[in-house]
């Protein structure tokens, strides 16, 4: 996968350096920690008060982004499909496919800034903390999170003077962010992915390589969910309420925990066909597939 997607080892697998001194990496620092506290804050009160993410879902509908404004059920139900049929099942290919390890990685991303896990659907964080996980995780096409960055004022200007500073080292992060990402040589080319963005805001979603993974419903997802619009619009399709999104995110904390050690998985296997698009379903599904 790493191939495919023109990914390189990351440096800091290869330097030899021990978990301790990685650790260390994503733990020092006053004002990044200090950072960390406030986007945490932040991404709790938006938690709390489901209109500051309305506010951002409205600007990204009048600026031409987006066609849907989905419940918040029908968000949490998505990003429960988004996160844990699509994307961490990715990831662990990915990360496989470099010798990244799976559980220790994941536990330094968190310490390294836990708001930037913690929000499944991107538009609960703040401009920061977005930031934030555009610099510290592999993207093979940041669109998504670019167009996230769209309902904050600057967001994509900070970004790109962010991304600078990691680059020259003046970022107040840098040994973290350095430390953290997965491809060796994603900075300098996410500089480039911002510029493309700054000159049309609305470039599409780069395609899904072919073949990238073996199942045809984590190939749908990806490519669902390959930009805020696929994921609004899925969002938008699903018949759910209050209780089935509680009841999808109970079923994500027994998974990830209690069902892990017995091996049992609650909830579906993959994402609901009706809410995708349909010509994504008939690129990737066939009628076997679809039912």
């Amino acid at each position: 996968m790493a191939a495919k997607q023109s990914a390189t080892p990351p440096v800091w697998l290869a330097s030899g350096r021990s978990r301790a001194r990685l650790l260390l990496d994503v733990l020092v620092g006053v004002r990044a920690n200090l950072e960390k506290l406030i986007q945490l804050l932040q991404l709790l009160y938006a938690f709390v008060r489901p209109s500051v993410v309305k506010q951002r879902l409205d600007r990204l509908r009048h600026l031409g982004h987006i066609q849907h404004t989905p419940t918040l059920a029908q968000m949490m139900v998505a990003a429960r499909d988004q996160m844990m049929l699509s994307a961490a099942e990715e990831t662990k290919i990915f990360y496989k496919s470099l010798g990244i390890p799976w559980g220790f990685h994941n536990l330094r991303r968190f310490l390294s800034g836990p708001a930037t896990m913690m929000d499944p659907v991107g538009l609960f964080a703040p401009r920061d903390a977005i930031i934030a996980h555009v610099l510290q995780t592999f993207h093979r096409h940041p669109v998504y999170d670019l167009v996230l960055l769209r309902a904050h004022e600057d967001g994509v200007e900070q970004l790109d003077e962010q991304t600078r500073q990691v680059l020259s080292g003046a970022h107040y992060a840098s040994r973290a962010l350095r430390s953290l990402i997965e491809d060796g040589s994603y900075h300098r080319r996410l500089l480039q992915e911002v510029a493309i963005f700054k000159a049309d805001p609305f470039v599409a979603a780069r395609p899904i390589p072919d073949g990238l993974v073996a199942d045809p419903h984590m190939m749908l997802g990806m490519d669902q969910f390959k930009d805020l619009q696929g994921f609004t619009a899925y969002a938008a399709r699903l018949p759910v309420g209050t209780k089935a999104a509680v009841k999808a995110w109970l079923q994500v904390a027994f998974n990830e925990s209690l069902g892990g050690l017995l091996n049992t998985r609650l909830g579906p296997q993959h994402l609901l066909v009706e809410a995708c698009d349909a010509e994504l379903v008939g690129k990737h599904l066939s009628p076997v597939h679809a039912v």
